[in-house]
């Protein structure tokens, strides 16, 4: 099977288009025909990051990055369950060896993973786990609920604009914090109002809010008090989180509902898969980077 692999921690010149056999499932596991995948900021950090670092982080080292997948269970271990060849799966490689920047992909049958709805692609669904398991999990956090009047920072971002969908779909009222380049994008995934970044200083507005919630990281609780309502709540993606089942199932029910849709920037080939990632490096990214394994007669199962 066709698979990249990280060669060393560092540039994207360490990016490697290798031939790898296809994995064989053990006892509890899915292997996953990979129809598309993603690039995301967390995989721009792993490749540069020495496996000791990686390791002190709990995780364990990928040499094939990708955190998240959709595609075909093509064969599954002995006990495990849920699961049949056939059906057509998404979720996360989190916790494990395993990257889905590769034609196949081995998954705990347990772990981050779940069917994917009817109607969606696996090109709607392979980039959205991450980002909307991580905008859902701070939403929950923050209490976020209909009539809480919400500001988002990062809003045009991966977790930033399934964050807008998730809150509006809750009947929060939303505030999107972005440039003015990416306005219309925010205002057509339901925001009640923009805040240009590059004019205005977000936190020096005059208005308070329920909740904050800083997308990308570059909020500062500190900076943010002044602007928090009566028992208002600031969350950051600069807290680290696990993912859990029940957030991907919450998630897949928003893509089954048709409330939730991941925001595409650009599309790539498994070949094109340094262009990728040089892209989310340059930090200007709207939503999401897929990347499609296309597979060749021949290869695989």
């Amino acid at each position: 099977m066709r698979a990249v692999r990280t060669r060393r921690p560092g540039s994207v010149d360490a990016l490697q288009q290798t031939d790898l056999t296809v994995p064989t499932p053990a006892s509890g596991e899915v292997l996953v025909r990979v129809h598309a995948t993603s690039v995301t900021r967390g995989d721009v950090v792993l490749r540069k990051m020495p496996a000791l670092v990686v390791r002190a982080f709990g995780e364990k080292p990928k040499r094939v990055l990708g955190h998240e997948f959709a595609g075909t269970v093509a064969a599954v271990g002995d006990s495990a369950v849920g699961f049949a060849p056939g059906c057509r799966v998404f979720g996360t490689t989190s916790g494990t060896e395993h990257g889905a920047h590769a034609e196949y992909v081995i998954v705990d049958a347990e772990g981050i993973i779940a069917e994917i709805p009817d109607h969606v692609t696996f090109d709607e669904a392979a980039p959205t786990p991450v980002g909307a398991m991580t905008a859902h999990h701070f939403l929950d956090e923050a209490g976020v609920a209909s009539g809480s009047t919400v500001l988002i920072n990062g809003a045009s971002g991966s977790v930033g604009s399934f964050a807008v969908q998730i809150a509006r779909a809750r009947g929060a009222v939303v505030t999107a914090v972005t440039s003015a380049r990416n306005a219309a994008l925010v205002r057509g995934l339901g925001t009640d109002d923009v805040i240009d970044h590059t004019t205005t200083d977000p936190t020096a507005i005059g208005r308070r809010f329920d909740v904050v919630f800083d997308a990308v990281g570059t909020l500062r609780e500190r900076r943010v008090r002044g602007i928090l309502a009566a028992g208002g709540r600031y969350v950051t993606v600069r807290t680290r989180r696990e993912e859990t089942l029940d957030e991907l199932m919450a998630v897949r029910d928003l893509l089954a509902s048709g409330a939730l849709r991941a925001v595409i920037d650009r599309e790539y080939g498994l070949d094109d898969i340094a262009q990728a990632h040089m892209h989310v490096e340059t930090g200007r990214k709207r939503g999401n980077v897929l990347v499609r394994v296309r597979g060749e007669e021949g290869w695989g199962l």
